[in-house]
């Protein structure tokens, strides 16, 4: 489904959110923190679950620090949610149309990267479990910003680190935070959600149904 269909500036770079676009994490980010918490008799509720979805551990542990006794700092939470993800991680999780397309970019020589809220660790966990490493010639992760999506912050970090205008980049989506992100950032953006929710994307270029509505049209091959 096409928003916003008029467009001046070809694209010559496309940058990838993970979770939830190449590959389905949530029930297994889910799974890492409740186990975390369950670790120190604190149950995670859905009520704390609703709270922590699409937030950076950074804005996970503000939260979950008032709530789960003990002696933990942020480092230490983030530390061991990283290694228990990265163990867990597999690659039947992975969106298979939307790596298709990621390959098939690939081969075409155009220029990716990654863009996530999440810690470095994770990010880079998912793309070995997905096969991709090698393919993105970055990847931005909480590390590297000060402000997480929905933030402008993350694309223009990785816009200028590719060496394009925010115009001439490509963002792929699953969330209205991301797809905010993007749009605040002035880039083309295509969101990509999973079953559910396609409302709340004013600004998108396109929400695709499927990798058939990929915009290749835009693309400065």
């Amino acid at each position: 489904m096409t928003l916003c269909c008029e467009k001046k500036h070809r694209i010559k770079a496309v940058f990838w959110d993970i979770d939830g676009t190449l590959i389905d994490t949530e029930p297994l980010h889910y799974a890492v923190i409740r186990d975390w918490c369950l670790s120190r008799n604190y149950a995670l509720t859905e009520e704390d679950n609703g709270l922590l979805l699409g937030k950076s551990m950074a804005e996970k542990w503000e939260i979950l620090r008032k709530r789960v006794p003990g002696k933990d700092t942020e480092e230490s939470f983030r530390q061991e949610c990283a290694r228990d993800y990265v163990r867990r991680v597999e690659s039947n999780l992975e969106r298979s149309d939307a790596v298709a397309v990621v390959r098939r970019l690939h081969k075409l020589g155009v220029p990716q990267a990654t863009v996530s809220n999440g810690d470095r660790e994770v990010a880079l966990g998912n793309l070995r479990a997905l096969g991709l490493e090698g393919i993105f010639r970055f990847c931005i992760a909480a590390e590297d910003i000060r402000s997480g999506k929905p933030d402008p912050e993350p694309y223009l970090v990785a816009c200028s680190r590719m060496g394009v205008n925010p115009e001439e980049g490509l963002v792929i989506e699953d969330s209205v935070v991301g797809a905010t992100a993007g749009v605040a950032a002035g880039m083309t953006v295509v969101v990509w959600p999973e079953e559910g929710e396609r409302k709340g994307f004013e600004g998108a270029y396109r929400v695709l149904e499927n990798a058939a509505e990929f915009p290749w049209e835009l693309l400065a091959l």
